[in-house]
């Protein structure tokens, strides 16, 4: 079998005139900042140092005050407001920092998340009309909503007044909501129009706190981080300023809730980066929604609380379901793969759909598929009339706009440029397939069967020293829009080379390059250790290992080809 995952796109060089200009760091760092466009040592120190941007204080979202004026009003009024999410992170921090600001200013709130598996994602009317029969006047929507044109509808038939929060792309018709508020609407001026659900949510908190002084918005950072970097919006200008803020308040100004999680996960005492959160907290707060048997209400019950007994419980209740949805992921894993088999050569978007398919692990399956294939993948339930769908793209393929041109043959849908889900009658699947890879022909090439790995430097091992790693920390956060930086070795050889792991899945071993040598893990690697050649070049990130025993450097190994 190939080792070689990906197609490698090397670095272009440095010019004389950037190397001088950004003398204060060493060659692999002048690298990984040139190819990130940044040129001179202003636009280094503005990257690594980000400040808000003027305008994310002096601007505020479209019908921000009519927003805070009415939740003000409503609270005058003694009335009650429920704050309506998602079962996702982003969904499950943008309604715990809504409820716990609104509480600190004396208003009576009632939280909800939907249950993915009974009432699927965003508004639905049964919920609203129990939310209408608890004395609920005011409804605020937090990551849905922008196209829940007839909930808002029913919602205002009830004599209940909607404030939608919400980021994805709106439809082609507002809902006739009280206030929206959301940077991609069109009529919209607020430049980031990247914000994750919850800074959205943290937009409206701070245009209420020029009312309520009571409301800090820095004691929300943290949630900011987690729902930001979980929802993988890129972390840029504003976004990178919040999550790197919110990164420090995890690290040094932690609550209750966060630590309780943080402990029953095994991850004491360290310092917590982007990677954490996308890797340990954020699938612990996804896995009791993605569970059939469980609500997503125990993460939310997490983050509301701030006593120890009740945060150590629900954190040992998460870890409990991750630990689970881990083993149920493998296996649909396998499933699908089965599914799509008789696809690779016909289809250019691959669809995996079955009775017995967890909703709730649809989405994480069809991000399997994508990043072995490179190709729009879809992973959804068959049921009895409909099937309900999470569908995962690539970057040269926006399956929103996809799904818009088929907007006839479904039933619901929404997301995002790379992610999204859908429900269809299942008699117009087929009509569907066919128009969805017609549209996939024409965008993407015959060439994309292995997707792009960006070297961002070429390094020899004897360079790769905690100096450096220290050095390339200061990129966090990383993510979306600012990867981690990924390194290139070239010429290297194997010493002790060996599969480690449960199920033998990983390849553990020292390279060297004849003179200095490092240890190296390849995650989901093993597979290839009868054919490692004696001569390799090595694509990967440089990382601490932490695991039993003390702090030592480690290649992390993303790929792998002959010299």
């Amino acid at each position: 079998m190939s080792s070689q995952r990906y197609l490698w796109q090397y670095p272009d060089p440095v010019p004389i005139s950037v190397k001088r200009a950004l003398d204060i760091f060493s060659s692999v760092t002048q690298s990984v900042l040139f190819q990130r466009g940044i040129k001179s040592i202003e636009d280094a120190h503005d990257f690594l140092l980000p400040k808000a941007p003027e305008w994310a204080t002096s601007t505020n979202l479209l019908d921000s005050f009519k927003a805070a004026q009415l939740i003000l009003e409503t609270i005058d009024k003694n009335e009650i407001i429920a704050v309506y999410g998602d079962y996702d992170a982003d969904g499950i921090t943008s309604t715990a920092l809504v409820t716990l600001a609104l509480r600190k200013i004396g208003a009576s709130v009632i939280p909800y998340i939907p249950s993915r598996q009974e009432e699927g994602y965003g508004l639905n009317i049964p919920a609203i009309k129990s939310l209408f029969n608890q004395s609920v006047t005011l409804l605020i929507t937090v990551d849905n909503g922008i196209r829940s044109y007839d909930e808002v509808a029913y919602a205002n038939s009830l004599n209940m007044q909607v404030i939608i929060t919400d980021h994805h792309t709106p439809g082609d018709v507002s809902p006739p909501a009280a206030a929206i508020l959301n940077p991609k609407q069109s009529n919209d001026p607020y430049p980031n129009k990247g914000l994750a659900g919850v800074g959205v949510a943290y937009k409206l908190i701070c245009s209420l706190s020029e009312f309520k002084p009571e409301i800090i918005p820095d004691d929300f950072l943290d949630l900011v981080a987690i729902g930001t970097v979980a929802d993988i919006v890129p972390l840029v200008g504003e976004n990178r300023y919040l999550v790197r803020q919110g990164l420090a308040r995890l690290n040094f100004n932690q609550r209750q809730s966060i630590l309780s999680l943080l402990g029953a996960s095994g991850n004491f005492n360290k310092v917590i980066n982007s990677s954490d959160i996308s890797f340990q907290i954020a699938p612990r707060l996804n896995s009791s929604g993605r569970l059939d048997t469980e609500s997503a209400m125990t993460p939310l019950n997490l983050l509301l609380s701030s006593e120890i007994d009740k945060c150590s419980e629900y954190a040992q209740i998460l870890e409990n379901h991750n630990y689970k949805r881990r083993t149920l992921s493998k296996e649909l894993e396998i499933k699908v793969e089965n599914i799509i088999d008789e696809q690779l050569l016909e289809f250019k978007v691959l669809m995996a759909v079955a009775g017995d398919v967890p909703i709730g692990l649809a989405g994480i399956a069809a991000g399997y598929l994508v990043k072995k294939y490179n190709r729009p993948s879809i992973v959804g339930n068959f049921g009895i009339d409909e099937t309900i769908a999470s569908c995962r793209s690539v970057p040269n393929f926006n399956i929103i706009q996809a799904l818009d041109t088929c907007q006839d043959l479904l039933t619901q849908y929404g997301g995002h440029a790379m992610a999204a889900g859908f429900t269809i009658k299942n008699g117009n699947i087929p009509h569907f397939r066919t128009r969805l890879n017609k549209l996939a022909q024409a965008q993407l090439a015959d060439n994309d069967r292995l997707p792009t790995l960006n070297i961002d430097a070429f390094v020899l091992i004897g360079d790769l020293d905690i100096s450096l790693y220290k050095e390339i920390q200061k990129l966090e956060p990383t993510g979306e829009g600012n990867p981690a930086p990924i390194f290139s070795t070239r010429g290297l050889h194997a010493i002790k080379p060996k599969r480690v792991g449960k199920n033998s899945d990983h390849l553990k071993m020292t390279v060297s390059d004849g003179t200095h040598s490092i240890d190296a893990i390849c995650f989901g690697m093993g597979g290839i250790l009868s054919n490692l050649p004696p001569l390799f070049d090595l694509a990967y990130r440089l990382t601490i290992n932490e695991y039993l025993g003390p702090e030592v450097l480690q290649l992390q190994v993303i790929d792998i080809k002959p010299s």
